[in-house]
């Protein structure tokens, strides 16, 4: 059997907790599992291209996964539950376990924490004295987050606070909103900060209130005033003060998450909603008066400070931040390692030469036989029917198993040939290779020894190496194409005698080459018109050699200040083109005025009476009207030089 985990993202401290304990049920049951990495299914930065991530969930199908558990919550702070449920029907047929949030029809685990959260309120209430209160919430679509905001008032309702003495604040979810939040707050009240007690609705902003309280409000905490968080992160155990926050036991959901899927595909009854009971943890941060322990020895609800869920003392040592520091460094290396010219052909032998720095167990590469491009938010991608693994190795096993030649297969399938990866131990992470709005493939792989988050770096890094590579190869590939039709059009009598530079003849026919070029590569650029000023009275005054040395210059000049694969061209007397791909306005403009104060330059060496200077004009390609005709972006480039004069 084999499940799949889909998080949004893989670097959370609440995804790993809920994959250890989905990892710890699957080797219980001998169980190999997938763990899929789709970013937000709506995207909150519609500017950038974290929708990317989502092409891995095309790989989430019967092919690849028996059962497949989401963790919904994470999903649902941005979108509707009915958005989200219709977009759970893009699995069928697969059997599907929900973490975090019910769903219709859908066996779900969820965490009630409205008894733990009732218990704190009344706890800081009536053992610390608390009377003016602060909510961190956040601005969210998810109702379960609403909520808990919703329970705090109530509660202190109940405990005869007025709603005169509370405060609510609205904030992204993370830590420089909330500092920012309560910054302005602060200025706003001519630096005022009366309140006994802030509740975040999450560790990292009761980080930023614990904060600003120290730094910003010269407030001691616990003696000044108090601060929860929720959730419980590793941080919160370590941090100075220690953090009271609320234990949801997301070890425990992810366990009783993947032994629902288990029994379900295994066509046993399970039930449809599942409740684990949330506990409130007291350290530090509320400990402004002596707590007795005997209190809370028989709660339900609430206890002292507690060793974390995988039965752990939850404190960080300087070795362990030392070690994340030496890794993130590493990663930072292997970025500039992989920037590199590498052909696209023995690109998948660099890559596994990278990858295994990263203690990595197992890795394997795929890339798609044509690249795809995304331009916009999508739920759904459409996987491509050709790919080719160019990249595994294997170092599980006594003897390693690596890559020789890559091998092509069709990965709606299957997410990888037959027999070429070993999917058994700790779970398999599965993310998307992409560069911008650019699709390339995906990566497997089994984690070592390093922090999540800098693999997350690498697999970035990996996509940019595959970008690099493709785009050079294409680009050399190109180049040798158009050096050799070059070649053979340069044979033919397209040479201007006095300028060395293709003539009119030549111009026209070599021009059009280029264009087509540029029109399969799907480029854009210019298509330029040159004149010499005052060549008539060079002529008349110093005579036709005289004027022929100016053609020459303005012509050697006009090579100086284009590239060689550029078209340059003399095509008739004072006449000069040049075709330029990939050459936009505003570069146009700076080379036409570095040749104008060269040509000044030169009339002022050979003492001319009058202005030496060409007069310009341009067409860009494609146009609306013609496209990549060379003809008539001739003739309107030329229309533009009378205009201009």
């Amino acid at each position: 059997m084999r499940i799949g985990f889909v998080a949004d993202y893989l670097n959370s401290e609440y995804s790993e907790c809920l994959i250890s304990g989905i990892t710890t049920c699957c080797k219980e049951h001998n169980v190999e599992l997938l763990i899929y990495q789709i970013g937000k299914i709506k995207p909150d930065n519609t500017t950038g291209h974290d929708y990317q991530y989502m092409a891995i969930s095309s790989q989430v199908n019967e092919h690849n996964v028996d059962g497949i558990i989401i963790s919904s919550g994470t999903q649902l702070h941005g979108m509707s539950k009915a958005a989200f449920t219709s977009y759970l029907k893009t699995y069928k047929p697969l059997k599907i376990v929900s973490i975090a949030h019910e769903i219709p029809d859908i066996p779900s685990i969820i965490c009630d924490s409205t008894k733990a959260m009732e218990t704190l309120v009344e706890y800081l209430v009536k053992e610390q004295d608390c009377q003016k209160f602060g909510i961190m919430s956040v601005d969210s679509e998810s109702k379960e987050m609403n909520a808990r905001a919703e329970i705090i008032k109530e509660e202190l309702k109940k405990n005869d606070i007025p709603s005169s003495n509370i405060v609510l604040w609205k904030s992204n979810f993370h830590y420089s909103s909330a500092y920012s939040i309560l910054n302005d707050y602060y200025a706003k009240k001519k630096n005022r900060f009366d309140f006994d007690a802030i509740i975040a609705m999450n560790d990292d902003l009761a980080f930023a209130c614990l904060d600003f309280c120290a730094k910003r409000a010269n407030l001691r905490v616990p003696k000044d005033i108090v601060v929860t968080g929720f959730d419980d992160m590793q941080r919160a155990s370590f941090f100075t003060p220690t953090l009271t926050t609320i234990n949801q036991k997301v070890y425990y959901q992810g366990y009783k998450a993947a032994l629902t899927l288990i029994n379900q595909i295994n066509d046993k009854e399970v039930p449809l909603v599942q409740t684990i009971e949330a506990k409130a943890i007291l350290r530090e941060s509320t400990n402004g008066k002596k707590t007795s322990k005997k209190q809370f020895a028989d709660n339900e609800y609430i206890s002292l400070d507690i060793s974390d869920e995988f039965g752990r003392n939850n404190k960080f040592t300087v070795t362990e931040w030392f070690n994340k520091r030496q890794q993130i460094f590493q990663a930072a290396l292997m970025d500039t390692y992989v920037q590199q010219n590498v052909e696209f052909p023995d690109v998948g032998k660099h890559i596994a030469h990278a990858l295994s720095g990263f203690g990595m167990i197992s890795a394997a590469v795929v890339v798609y036989d044509r690249p795809t491009e995304m331009l916009k938010p999508f739920e759904y991608f459409s996987q491509p029917q050709k790919a080719r693994l160019i990249a595994c190795f294997d170092y599980s096993k006594e003897k390693q198993k690596e890559l020789k030649h890559p091998i092509e297969f069709n990965p709606s399938q299957g997410i990888l040939p037959e027999g070429s990866f070993d999917f058994s131990g700790d779970g398999v992470v599965i993310m998307s290779l992409f560069h911008n709005t650019v699709q390339y493939g995906y990566i497997l792989l089994k984690r070592g020894i390093f922090d999540t988050g800098v693999y997350d770096l690498v697999v970035k890094a990996v996509a940019n190496q595959i970008h690099t590579s493709y785009e050079y190869s294409r680009k050399l590939k190109n180049k040798q194409a158009i050096t050799k039709d070059y070649k053979i059009l340069d044979e033919m009598t397209h040479i201007d005698y006095l300028t060395g530079l293709k003539n009119q003849r030549g111009f026209l026919e070599l021009g059009e080459t280029a264009l087509k070029y540029a029109e399969a590569m799907g480029q854009s650029g210019l298509l330029l018109y040159f004149d010499i000023k005052n060549l008539k009275k060079v002529n008349d005054y110093f005579g036709h050699a005289a004027g022929d040395q100016v053609i020459k210059v303005v012509g050697e000049m006009l090579q100086k200040h284009f590239r060689s694969n550029d078209i340059i061209a003399r095509l008739e007397g004072d006449k000069f083109g040049v075709i330029s791909a990939g050459l936009n306005v505003d570069n146009y403009k700076k080379v036409l005025t570095s040749i104008s104060y060269e040509c000044n330059e030169w009339k002022e060496k050979n003492n001319y009476p009058f202005e030496i200077n060409v007069t310009s004009g341009f067409a860009m390609f494609p146009s609306l009207k013609n496209g990549y005709k060379i003809e008539p972006l001739v003739q309107k480039a030329e229309e533009s030089v009378l205009k201009n004069k």
